[in-house]
């Protein structure tokens, strides 16, 4: 509505005050929605970079001829590759602050740091030069109770990435 006081036209301040808890409230609304969204797109990167990392890994024990492993430690958050006399051959990995190895709770022996392991129970994965690997599965877990679960075949070493716990 519009007033006349003289000559003048304008709003009066209730309908400010409406129009402004309007834009307001989407304002909030979109916010929620952008920091949830936020929130499941740092988990899937965490996730695709450590994927990334076991994948690089495998192409490297294959095209040099020898093993490398992938180290995880799960209560830093971090990871990195090494051969197999424990040198690292690429600089150490950190998840985001928001993202944590998780137990899944699955009831297997040793999955209680989010790192479930095929063969040695150390944290790490081996990549043999056939270009097979020792399986196992990774978990992620943010603050919202997302999950994400990287498993590595054994017979091929193949790494596949998956948005709930599998």
């Amino acid at each position: 509505m519009t007033s006349t006081i003289g000559s003048f036209f304008g709003f009066s301040l209730i309908e400010l005050i409406v129009v402004v808890a309007i834009i307001s409230s989407i304002m909030f609304a979109g916010s929620l929605y952008f920091q949830n969204h936020l929130s499941g797109t740092i988990l899937k990167t965490s996730a695709q970079d450590i994927a990334s990392t076991l994948l690089w890994a495998r192409r490297l024990a294959i095209s040099e001829r020898k093993s490398y492993k992938v180290v995880f430690h799960p209560e830093k958050g971090k990871y990195w590759v090494e051969d197999m006399r424990g040198q690292r051959v690429e600089g150490i990995a950190y998840l985001n602050r928001k993202v944590r190895f998780a137990d899944p709770e699955l009831g297997k022996w040793g999955e209680e740091d989010g790192i479930v392991e095929g063969g040695v129970w150390d944290n790490s994965f081996f990549f043999y030069p056939q270009g097979t690997a020792e399986g196992g599965s990774i978990y992620l877990r943010d603050g919202k109770n997302n999950w994400y679960t990287i498993t590595i075949t054994p017979t091929t070493g193949g790494v596949r990435v998956y948005p709930e716990k599998h």
